[in-house]
C-alpha cells in the first residue's frame, strides 16, 4: 500500500472563460456547445460534481475542467508535469477523484480535486496505468488499470491492490453495480467482469466476438449497461446474462454511457476517425434513437446528466463541451408532458402536389397545435393527457380543422415507443381519442 507523496493546491495558472456558445436544434432537442479555453486541449471524461457543476478531464496538457450549468469554464492544471487525467468520478468524501497516466512512461497516479480546486495525487504501485475509476460500496474509491490490476484507495489516499495484474484485463471502465459489487470491462478479453469488495472475481464473456467492451454504468432497471468499440450497446444482468443491441448507424463505435432520469441510457458514438459524432439513447427494452451533434468530426467521449437534468457531452476532437437540453417546442416539434412526448405533423395535398411539416405551437404543458400554410391558421390541435392514476396509461387526443392528408406521430422519449395517426387527403380530419396510447407510467 502507498500513501500519496504529494498534496498541494492547484497551480496558480488557471483560466475562466465564458464562451460564445453555438446552438442548434435536433429532434426538438437544443444543443449548445462551449469551446474549451485551452485551444489545443481535448476533453475526455465528464461527471456531475457535488457543487452543481460538471467536472471533466482534459489532455494532452493535464487539466481538470469545471463548467457551470450556464457554460462558464474554469481549468485547474495537474501538479505533475507530463501527466494527463483519464476518468473522473465523485468520491464519498465530496471530492472529485480521477485517474492519471504519465505521457512518456507507464507510471500512474490517482488524483483528487476539491470543488474549490485543490489537488492531491497518490502514486499507484508498480507500473500501473489506471483508467477506470468508481466510488465503491465500501466508502472507498476503486480503480482498474490496463495491466489488469484492480485496487482501492481510501479517502485519505491509502492504496491497496485487491486483484493483482495478469489475471485479466480491466482497464477501460469500472462501475458500482446495484448488487453491491464492482463491474468492469475487459476490452481485450471481450468480457465483463465482476469483483466483490472482498476481491472475488467472476468473468462473463460477451457473445459477439471481438467487439471490445468499452465503458460501463449501472442502469435504472437494475442491470449494468456497457458500450462496445465494435459499435453495439450491451446489457448484463447481475446474474451475468448479456444482451446486445446495435445502434442504427452502421460502422460507428460507442464510447461513454450514463443512466438518465428519463429511464433511458444515453451514450456517445463516433464514426471512423474524423467522422461526425452522435449522442444516442436506448430504452431498457432496447429501442434506440440518435441525435447528431453540430460540430463535424466531434468524436464525443464522456457523457453525464447534469444537475439541471440536461445531458452534457465531452467532444474530444472538437475541443468542446456540449449541452443537450430536454425537448422544448420549437420548429416542427411539439413537446408535451414536460418534454416526455414529442409530436410531429406531416401534411400533404395531392391536388397541388405540395407537402411539408407543420409548425408547432405550445398552448400548455399538455397541449398545443400545428399550422401548415399560415402561422395564424390553426390546422391540428393535440393533447397528451396523463391518465396514469385512472387506468395506468397516457391518452392522446387530436382534432383537425383541415381536409389535407395528415400523418401525426407521437413519440414517448422515455420508452421510444411511437404512435402514428393518419388522415386521408380529401376528408375532414377525423378526431383521435386514443385512451390506450402509451402504457408506461409514470
Amino acid at each position: 500500500m502507498r500513501r500519496g507523496d504529494r498534496c498541494r493546491p492547484f497551480r496558480s495558472a488557471f483560466l475562466i472563460f465564458l464562451p460564445a456558445a453555438l446552438a442548434s436544434l435536433a429532434g426538438g432537442q437544443t444543443i449548445t456547445e462551449f469551446p474549451l479555453p485551452s485551444a489545443n486541449n481535448h476533453p475526455g471524461a465528464i461527471t456531475t460534481g457535488p457543487d452543481g457543476n460538471l467536472w471533466f478531464t482534459e489532455g494532452p496538457v493535464g487539466v481538470i475542467g469545471r463548467i457551470t450549468p450556464v457554460g462558464v469554464i474554469t481549468e485547474f492544471s495537474l501538479p505533475t508535469p507530463d501527466y494527463v487525467a483519464g476518468n473522473i468520478v465523485v468520491g464519498p468524501d465530496g471530492n472529485l477523484w480521477f485517474t492519471e497516466q504519465a505521457i512518456h512512461t507507464h507510471a500512474g497516479k490517482i488524483g483528487k480535486i476539491s470543488t474549490s480546486g485543490e489537488i492531491a495525487e497518490f502514486p499507484t504501485a508498480g507500473e500501473g496505468y489506471p483508467l477506470g475509476i468508481a466510488a465503491g460500496p465500501d466508502g472507498n474509491i476503486w480503480f482498474a488499470d490496463l495491466l489488469g490490476t484492480i485496487a482501492r484507495v481510501t479517502p485519505s489516499g491509502i492504496i491497496t491492490v485487491v486483484s493483482p495484474a495478469g489475471a485479466f484485463d480491466a482497464g477501460n471502465s469500472i462501475a458500482r453495480g446495484p448488487d453491491g459489487n464492482l463491474w468492469f470491462t475487459g476490452s481485450i478479453s471481450n468480457t465483463i467482469g465482476r469483483i466483490t469488495p472482498a476481491g472475488a472475481v467472476t468473468s462473463f464473456p460477451v457473445p459477439t466476438a471481438q467487439v471490445g467492451p468499452n465503458n460501463i454504468t449501472a442502469g435504472t432497471d437494475g442491470n449494468l449497461w456497457f458500450t462496445e468499440a465494435g459499435g453495439g450497446i450491451g446489457r448484463i444482468t447481475t446474474a451475468g446474462v448479456v444482451t446486445e443491441f446495435q445502434p442504427p448507424t452502421p460502422n460507428n463505435f460507442t464510447n461513454g454511457i450514463t443512466a438518465a432520469p428519463d429511464g433511458n441510457l444515453w451514450f456517445t458514438e463516433s464514426g471512423s476517425p474524423g467522422g461526425d459524432g452522435k449522442v444516442g439513447k436506448i430504452s431498457p427494452a432496447g429501442a434506440i434513437a440518435e441525435i447528431a451533434l453540430a460540430s463535424p468530426g466531434s468524436e464525443p467521449t464522456g457523457i453525464a446528466v447534469g444537475p439541471d437534468g440536461k445531458i452534457w457531452v465531452a467532444e474530444l476532437q472538437a475541443g468542446k463541451i456540449a449541452r443537450i437540453e430536454p425537448c422544448t417546442t420549437q420548429g416542427t416539434t411539439l413537446c408535451l408532458g414536460g418534454g416526455r412526448f414529442q409530436v410531429q405533423a406531416h401534411w400533404e395535398n395531392p391536388s397541388t402536389g405540395s407537402s411539408g411539416d407543420g409548425g408547432a405551437v405550445s398552448l400548455s404543458a399538455d397541449s398545443g397545435y400545428f399550422w401548415f400554410f399560415d402561422a395564424g391558421n390553426v390546422e391540428v390541435i393535440v393533447k397528451v393527457l396523463n391518465a396514469c392514476s385512472l387506468d395506468g396509461k397516457f391518452w392522446v387526443f387530436a382534432a383537425g380543422l383541415t381536409d389535407v392528408g395528415v400523418t401525426l406521430t407521437v413519440t414517448d422519449a422515455q420508452t421510444l415507443a411511437a404512435k402514428t395517426y393518419t388522415n386521408t387527403a380529401g376528408t375532414a380530419f377525423q378526431p383521435v381519442q386514443d385512451t390506450s396510447a402509451f402504457a408506461t407510467c409514470p
